[in-house]
């Protein structure tokens, strides 16, 4: 943990983090003035299409008999508004750390050679061909889809609405340990490790997803993710490597 931070602030890293966060935030830019045609307006516009999806939503919401009678009570009114502006920031947010997942995962591999010529040398770095790679994503975005879809009911349901994160760290889970992985081992190597680890892997980024939750401050850490995990499946690589290698003689 400490020496996956301790990598993290290096100059290297942290210019890479730097460069990757510029790069999303460019990207996010360009999208919006490319929807509103004024690139100069987009800052002023985004508050008023805030504010008009969260209207129409209410608005829909009205033509619900139960929702309409909520709707008229002050107190119930204010937590539904609570609840509509949280959700759709948090959606926000995530959006955003989608996107910000997926620039740096082009950069995956200088976060793993890094640590690979600092510390693990003698591990050999091997790679999935791109189609694994494809078919992965493919599935993984599917699978969380149907849970968001399956889920999605339990918002308005106040302790059990934390169900609706489950979806989210579905996919940062699958996604993370697999953009590692997928530097490291070929294939098979991948499933034997998730296999074998499967309890210690989602501990690790069960706990770096509790770091996601931190505005921004989760945002900026998710090269540390890269970091702290590789040193772990480096690890594991080396054993499982030692191990297939032992029964195969």
């Amino acid at each position: 943990m400490l020496q996956a931070f301790d990598d993290f602030m290096s100059p290297k890293m942290l210019l890479l983090s730097l460069l990757s966060i510029l790069i999303t935030i460019s990207i996010i830019f360009l999208f919006l003035s490319f929807v509103f045609d004024y690139s100069g307006e987009v800052t002023k516009l985004i508050p008023t299409v805030f504010s008009s999806m969260v209207q129409n939503v209410f608005e829909k919401l009205e033509t619900y008999p139960f929702l309409s009678f909520i709707l008229e009570h002050k107190f119930l009114m204010a937590m539904f508004h609570f609840l509509v502006y949280l959700g759709a920031g948090i959606v926000i947010y995530y959006i955003f750390f989608t996107i910000y997942a997926f620039v740096i995962s082009f950069f995956n591999t200088f976060f793993i050679k890094y640590i690979h010529r600092k510390y693990y040398e003698n591990v050999e770095l091997k790679s999935m061909n791109i189609l694994a790679s494809v078919f992965f994503y493919i599935k993984t975005i599917l699978g969380a889809l149907v849970l968001f879809i399956v889920l999605s009911p339990t918002y308005l349901i106040p302790a059990i609405n934390v169900l609706l994160f489950l979806p989210i760290y579905y996919f940062f889970h699958k996604t993370l340990v697999f953009d590692v992985s997928s530097v490291i081992n070929n294939s098979k190597e991948y499933k034997q490790i998730k296999r074998a680890n499967w309890g210690e892997l989602k501990a690790r980024t069960g706990f770096c997803f509790m770091l996601t939750l931190v505005p921004l401050f989760g945002i900026l850490l998710y090269p540390y993710y890269v970091l702290y995990l590789g040193h772990y499946i480096m690890q594991e690589t080396k054993e499982l490597r030692y191990v297939n290698d032992f029964h195969r003689k």
